[in-house]
């Protein structure tokens, strides 16, 4: 989000300034560095000849040069020709979103390649075979086997099916004929949309053997409504308490990778359920995903993504009418709790609403929200759930403080902050330590890749303190051990080096530890495999020893160490050997500056640079110098240590400065995302732990995933910047040894 530890007022400001909202500052200052919040995939047009090639589908010219013919599986419709339409098998890892207008063909691959978060509806259509019973989203659309079109009007639809259409903007229709299931969305308007799935039919093929294997029970010419299924009954999740560390996807990654990733610190996942502004799809989500998934020890933050604030600027939203405001709450609540059900979320499990920042110094604008989401709590609290909201640290959360211990006000039940300080810590300089105490969660990391188990998500990071929904019956087990974070070293052709793997013993769980290093070709790493005893509490240190070969060409190379104990896969870590001749640097693929204001945090940052193989131009200790890279851009400028951060936040020494601006106040901020590249002009990454030792493992962690994307400490709770002060520390002018 945005900087922490900023005056409120300042801090207020950066909150509701830039052109839209971002999941976790929703209305930072991060739209102003990266441009518009609402995540919308590159679209590119598959080749005919790639879709051609996927069993049955084909695009072909339509009667008018504005429409074209989309065929799958024997069902076609006609769909605008500016629509891109995506060949899924032939690109498994494309993220279907709902947001733009599309046609996708086949199943969703089980990895999609998903942006953390993606916001608004657009007239969207989804097209795969038609998966088992139990697999189906809730109250899909079951059409007669003789027929592939849906009836236009509203009226002809199941009840259920209905009232989803009506919440979620969204229609799920089963054509058994063709044997496809067919996802639909759309903006305001579902004129387009119930156009194109009323105009849907089968190729003659398909009809003439759907008529040939149809039965009278199947061309009854009435349509139904189906409810995932199960083989035997689901175990029902309720609310539970929580604790640790979480992420939240925009799609739920696969059983396989959620097995994969219990090698992370993670044991939360958000999933979301649905609602009219949510642009991903359910993919991997169903009824049978929720059960096995939590019966692995995972809790789940449900999440609901209903109408935004009415001076919402999400492109595409559809927001809140402040007149309606308490029916529109009412009628989200409703719609919340019947998909929950559907999926097994039962009585007494948590429901969050995901509210988007906002400016809430529009007074209608924040009343229409409180109003909406009062009655959203009411309306779940009458159903048997409990209610939570997610919105920003700035504008949601503080409205709804504002009410908080109000007889009168219909409060959550519990509040999850997005505030992208970095830090996992449930405080927040937005709202009293007094206000919802042990029912918070925090978002602390917006979207960035991590790899765990060998598998990649783009998610955000949340720590948490609050209600989340399980099975009670399933206990989460800690890890006996984790990997701590080894050291990056750099390693001449030829010659050897040595790193430190560190292994830590769970608090009250000693284990047995076996562990190996994956080296790419050309490093040799002795010893490669082991097995140590890590005692409940304890460190147990391994030293490797990384040889390269003397003919190895100069680069960073990344390698994994996998730990085990019991046949089960506790972690892995991530070790950056440079291979470089001693005394040279490696090229990056942008600038980077490490900048320290105090010999300490100084001598953090020439050592990460060393063991990084970055050249010595890469560290300064100039505020003017630290100044104008910030200003242009262009760097990827790391503020390393206290004094540091503080001097391009706030400048309190009042040092000159190239723009000549007086001290106590600087035009940058920080975003709270780990960065891979330069974010754009005014922006710095922050750097500066509690002590000069927490600051050297930031810095080195930090500038290990802006080089390799890769955040290698796995040692419990992530380390995040320090607290600022808006004190005079450092010294403008720092030399660098």
């Amino acid at each position: 989000m945005v900087n922490r530890g900023t005056t409120v007022a300042r801090r207020m400001r950066m909150a509701i300034t830039g052109s839209m909202c971002s999941m976790a500052s929703r209305c930072s200052m991060a739209s102003r560095a990266k441009g518009a919040g609402v995540v919308v995939a590159a679209m590119a047009l598959v080749p005919l000849a790639a879709i051609a090639s996927t069993a049955q589908a084909e695009v072909v010219p339509a009667a008018t040069s504005n429409t074209q013919l989309v065929q799958y599986h024997g069902y076609q419709i006609s769909v605008p020709a500016s629509w891109p339409v995506y060949n899924l098998p032939a690109d498994p890892a494309r993220c279907v979103l709902l947001n733009t207008n599309a046609v996708y063909l086949g199943t969703p691959g089980t990895s999609q390649h998903c942006p953390a978060r993606a916001y608004g509806r657009a007239d969207a259509v989804l097209v795969q075979p038609v998966p088992s019973a139990a697999a189906l989203p809730p109250q899909t659309v079951v059409l007669p086997a003789d027929t592939a079109a849906l009836p236009a009007s509203p009226a002809a639809l199941p009840a259920g099916a209905a009232a989803l259409d009506e919440a979620n903007h969204t229609l799920h229709v089963s054509a058994p004929g063709p044997g496809v299931l067919v996802t639909a969305s759309y903006g305001s308007d579902p004129t387009l949309i119930r156009s194109i799935l009323a105009g849907a039919t089968m190729t003659s093929a398909t009809k003439a053997s759907a008529a040939a294997t149809a039965t009278a029970a199947t061309t009854s010419g009435a349509i139904g409504a189906a409810r995932p299924a199960s083989p035997s009954q689901p175990a029902e999740l309720t609310g539970l308490p929580g604790s640790g560390l979480g992420f939240d996807a925009c799609t739920a990654p696969s059983v396989t990778t959620m097995t994969d990733w219990l090698a992370s610190p993670y044991r939360v996942i958000g999933t979301y359920l649905g609602g009219e502004n949510w642009a991903c799809t359910y993919g991997n989500f169903n009824v049978s995903w929720v059960t096995q998934v939590a019966s692995e020890g995972w809790r789940y933050i449900p999440i609901w993504v209903g109408l935004q604030a009415p001076c919402s600027t999400i492109p595409g939203a559809s927001v809140i009418n402040p007149a309606d405001a308490a029916a529109e709450g009412q009628a989200e609540a409703a719609s919340a709790v019947a998909t929950a059900q559907s999926f097994g979320y039962g009585s007494g499990s948590p429901i969050y609403f995901d509210m988007e920042g906002y400016d809430s110094s529009n007074a209608t604008c924040a009343q229409g929200v409180l109003t909406f989401l009062g009655a959203w709590t009411q309306g779940l609290h009458a159903a048997g759930y409990l209610s939570g909201v997610y919105s920003s640290a700035a504008s949601g959360i503080v409205d709804l403080a504002s009410e908080y211990g109000n007889p009168g006000y219909a409060s959550p039940d519990d509040v999850w902050i997005a505030d992208w300080d970095g830090n996992p810590e449930l405080t927040d300089p937005y709202l009293s330590d007094s206000d919802w105490p042990a029912q918070r969660l925090h978002q602390y990391y917006g979207s960035h890749n991590e790899t765990w188990g060998g598998v990649t998500l783009n998610i955000d990071n949340d720590s948490v303190g609050g209600t989340l929904a399980g099975l009670a019956d399933v206990h989460q087990t800690a890890r006996p051990a984790v990997l701590g974070e080894p050291d990056a070293l750099p390693v001449a052709p030829g010659h050897t080096g040595t790193a430190a793997l560190i292994v830590q013993g769970a608090a009250t769980v000693p284990a047995v530890v076996s562990w190996q290093v994956q080296a790419p070709a050309g490093l040799t790493v002795t010893p490669s495999q082991g097995t140590t005893s890590a005692p409940s509490g304890a460190v147990r240190v391994v030293p490797l020893h990384v040889t390269a070969d003397a003919s190895m060409a100069p680069g960073r190379y990344q390698m994994t160490v996998t730990a085990t104990a019991g046949g089960q896969v506790l972690t892995e870590t991530f070790e950056l050997v440079s291979v470089v001749q001693a005394g040279a640097a490696l090229p990056t693929s942008y600038p980077v500056l490490l900048y320290a204001a105090d010999p300490a945090s100084m001598a953090a940052a020439v050592a990460t640079a060393r063991t990084l193989a970055l050249p010595p131009s890469d560290v300064t200790g100039s505020f003017s110098q630290a100044w104008t890279d910030v200003s242009e851009g262009s760097d990827l400028v790391f503020a390393v240590g206290q004094a540091a951060t503080d001097a391009l936040n706030f400048n309190a020494c009042a040092w000159p400065n190239p723009a000549g601006d007086a001290g106590g106040s600087t035009p940058f901020y920080y975003i709270g995302v780990p960065l891979q590249q330069p974010p754009g002009a005014d922006v710095f990454e922050p750097a500066d732990g509690s002590s000069t030792l927490v600051t050297a493992e930031l810095t080195g962690q930090l500038a290990q995933y802006a080089l390799a994307g890769t955040l290698p400490d796995d040692g419990g709770t992530p380390i995040g910047p320090a607290d600022l002060q808006d004190t005079c520390q450092g010294s403008p002018d720092v030399p660098v040894p």
